[in-house]
């Protein structure tokens, strides 16, 4: 399968400049960028499905130049926007560019660990484009070859400056400029001729190749992957409106397990294909035996465990397996009493939303109301009467039952479960 068959049945394919921009990057040797500004100190989930599509030009040998956006980050993207974004200041910028540097170099590190590819890849920060440049040469040298007829035709900035309640400032204005700039010197310093982004910037790819093209007279391209929606139409990668980060302290390994795990099973194929390095005969392999039992969840499980061992590890990943089976599995009381070991008893307590408690006598009526799992000890009684509450996976009917808790023993702390799906587990 060659590049262009790959992307298009993966479903990264949105729209591209040229045709010949496949079978150039389907030889080894060529260099392509994709960029984003340090808003956050991590990289999202959305962000995670682009860097999938620019692994697949790396897989056939060509290096990716990642541009964290420092200087175009200190101006601001208007796209989206209907005020100006805060500006962050440089302490800030400094710390999400060596962070989002870091996860970049653990992604690709577990993805050699899980293919057995190498990846050629760099990381640059695009201040280097912009510190000695003066602002009379950038005007009259960059500016000069963009209309301002061409910049108001962007749906964003015309909707801003449509807007009298939101407007938009001369700096954001200039954003679109600087972009351009970047693929410039990356195609003169980089012999960088590709830019990969989601569809939503394609006119700024398109213009930027017209920026090359007018001041060195050569062809540049750019292809743009669509932005990604689940079979309900609702934006890839977020929880309960919240967006899911590649970072372990934004978001744990276990939630980014249950997320996928929760997926529609509409959704599973397609995700396989564009989130994972498996070949479309093991996509097909995994689709075909989750249709067999689709209560299994045998493809989400797959989907859910290749994801997080790229992002997180091979380690991560397999605690968080565990942990899920221990909270969702059937024969929960053996698995702890065969013992947790420290890591696993600590996602569990993360996963469950509690951490340690002094060792001693506890009635159970006393736990569930401390854990929130019950708002009153009326509730919690209720609860026990109605044999809507289990220790250790038994089913508890005793109102005034007590728990010797201690981590000391195998089972690591105290595991309560309310109804299926709500778990406590204090250490």
């Amino acid at each position: 399968m060659n590049l262009k068959q790959e992307l298009e049945s993966r479903g990264f394919l949105n729209q591209y400049t040229h045709e010949e921009v496949f079978p150039l990057y389907e030889k080894w040797g060529q260099t392509l960028y994709v960029g984003m500004d340090p808003t956050a100190d991590s990289l999202h989930l959305g962000n995670f499905v682009w860097f999938m599509h620019a692994v697949q030009y790396m897989r056939r040998g060509n290096k990716l130049i990642f541009i964290v956006g420092w200087a175009t980050g200190m101006v601001g993207d208007p796209w989206g926007k209907n005020s100006e974004r805060t500006f962050l200041d440089e302490k800030t910028l400094q710390h999400n560019v060596e962070a989002i540097t870091e996860q970049v170099w653990g992604i690709l590190s577990h993805l050699t660990l899980i293919s057995w590819d190498t990846f050629d890849y760099e990381v640059k920060n695009n201040l280097d484009f912009y510190e000695w440049l003066s602002y009379i040469w950038f005007l009259r040298d960059i500016g000069k070859n963009m209309t301002i007829n061409q910049m108001m035709n962007k749906e964003t900035v015309k909707r801003r400056i449509e807007d009298p309640e939101a407007s938009i400032s001369y700096t954001e204005f200039s954003y679109m400029l600087m972009q351009w700039y970047d693929f410039l010197q990356l195609f003169e310093k980089h012999d960088c001729k590709l830019q990969i982004a989601w569809s939503d910037q394609r006119w700024n790819i398109v213009t930027g190749i017209e920026l090359i093209r007018k001041k060195l007279d050569k062809e540049s391209y750019g292809v743009t992957c669509p932005l990604l929606v689940d079979s309900t139409w609702k934006k890839f990668g977020k929880s309960e409106g919240n967006a899911l980060w590649l970072n372990p302290l934004k978001t744990t390994p276990y939630e980014m397990y249950q997320y996928f795990l929760n997926t529609n099973d509409e959704d599973v194929e397609k995700f396989l294909k564009i989130l994972t390095l498996l070949t479309m005969e093991e996509v097909e392999e995994i689709s075909q035996e989750h249709k067999k039992k689709p209560e299994l969840r045998y493809g989400q499980k797959n989907l859910a465990k290749y994801v997080v061992t790229t992002i997180f590890g091979q380690g991560e990943a397999d605690v968080t397996e565990k942990v899920t089976d221990l909270l969702f599995g059937w024969d929960v009381l053996p698995a702890l009493e065969s013992g947790l070991d420290d890591q696993v008893s600590d996602a569990l307590c993360e996963a469950t939303g509690w951490n340690r408690i002094e060792a001693k006598i506890y009635r159970l009526i006393d736990l569930l109301v401390m854990s929130w799992l019950a708002q009153s000890n009326g509730e919690a009684k209720k609860m026990i009467s109605s044999w809507a509450v289990s220790v250790f996976g038994e089913k508890i009917t005793e109102i005034w039952y007590t728990i010797e808790h201690s981590s000391d023993t195998k089972r690591g702390g105290t595991l309560i479960r309310k109804w299926k799906k709500k778990y406590v587990f204090f250490k």
